[in-house]
């Protein structure tokens, strides 16, 4: 997380203002978690850019979660490791797209990355520049880095928006990734919403315990975090002030809709036997929810066209910095992981390369 500072966003457990007061149907969640609508089924898969301890340290926790073995579950992900070559990939990027990224390695050979930019960022401009195929989840994230366009114009040198804007694209990388996962998700929700599409409700994470958020506003670049106390404050008095029926979409208080409202929720709590949904590693806390979608036109101009994808909560928070920076739930899931029996999972992964599963 760079050199950011850390903010816990504190709820008090009193009757002040303080808490969530909607949700709002948005189209990249910042928790970066979609929800699913219909019931349909999440599959774990490798993602682009993803090394095989980090693909492991997801699926074999997840799949023990869904009821097998250790030994069985690092079979099956290794399984789907094996696979990855065939994931599905795009390479129609413009040409522009990878020679911003170029220009952004060379001016970060010359000079230096400085505190500019992150793992991620700087893998991406790799891809690009090389013009290596990028997964749908790639694409999302370059389209979700529209956001830091104010500073995209700005010389490189003069700070990190013009070197991370080029890293990521630059315009006609970005705007060609926001087309690009429209006609994705198009394409997949419309095939996905044939089975049930009588159902209406969309089911996804509203929001996740010790996750860092990015954040930017007037204050400056900062993460924010949620701890499970916090949220089980905000979700008492969500309910108790009756916000059950206070949706907007994208933030806007202009755009408040009719006939969406909240049919379930939950807090993930092992303790009481309340665990994170098939299909999401929610952290302990984490709050999940399901709308039902009666407003015809959010459902079929937005939902079923993939425009929104996920929820955002908003409301009034006390920000209180946080001096030591958690682990990041890859740390989490990696130290699960060095847990697993190593002699085990090798034996499984002979057995793989013999058997030659693909």
């Amino acid at each position: 997380m760079d050199k950011l500072p850390i903010y816990r966003f504190l709820v008090p457990d009193d009757d002040s203002e303080i808490g969530v007061d909607a949700v709002a149907l948005v189209d990249y969640p910042a928790i970066e978690m979609n929800w699913q609508a219909f019931n349909s089924q999440f599959v774990i898969e490798p993602k682009a850019g993803e090394s095989e301890d980090e693909f492991m340290g997801r699926c074999i926790p997840y799949e023990i979660n869904n009821g097998y073995e250790q030994e069985q579950a690092a079979a099956i992900c290794y399984s789907k490791w094996s696979k990855k070559e065939f994931a599905e990939s795009y390479t129609d990027y413009p040409k522009a797209a990878s020679e911003n990224a170029k220009i952004a390695l060379r001016w970060a050979e010359e000079n230096g990355w400085g505190d500019c930019g992150t793992p991620v960022g700087k893998e991406r401009a790799n891809q690009l520049a090389n013009r290596e195929p990028i997964s749908r989840d790639t694409i999302a994230r370059m389209a979700a880095f529209e956001r830091h366009r104010q500073n995209s114009q700005k010389e490189l040198g003069d700070g990190c928006g013009r070197l991370m804007w080029l890293a990521w694209g630059g315009d006609e990388g970005i705007e060609w990734a926001q087309r690009k996962l429209e006609q994705i998700d198009r394409e997949k929700f419309s095939l996905k919403f044939k089975a049930d599409k009588e159902k209406r409700i969309i089911s996804g994470p509203l929001m996740v315990a010790e996750l860092p958020i990015y954040r930017k506003d007037e204050t400056g670049e900062y993460y924010g975090v949620f701890t499970k106390t916090d949220i089980y404050n905000i979700v008492k008095k969500f309910f108790k002030n009756g916000n059950t029926h206070q949706v907007n979409m994208m933030h806007d208080s202009s755009l408040m809709v009719s006939d969406v409202y909240m049919i379930e929720s939950f807090i993930v709590d092992s303790e009481r036997g309340i665990y994170s949904p098939k299909g999401y590693n929610l952290t302990e806390g984490s709050w999940f929810g399901s709308f039902k979608v009666d407003n015809d036109e959010v459902w079929d101009e937005y939902v079923k066209t993939g425009k929104f994808k996920g929820f955002s909560v908003e409301g009034i928070f006390q920000t209180v910095k946080i001096d030591k920076q958690p682990k990041s739930k890859i740390e989490h899931i990696i130290d699960i992981v060095k847990n697993v029996d190593s002699t085990k999972v090798d034996a499984i992964k002979d057995i793989l390369k013999k058997a030659n599963i693909k």
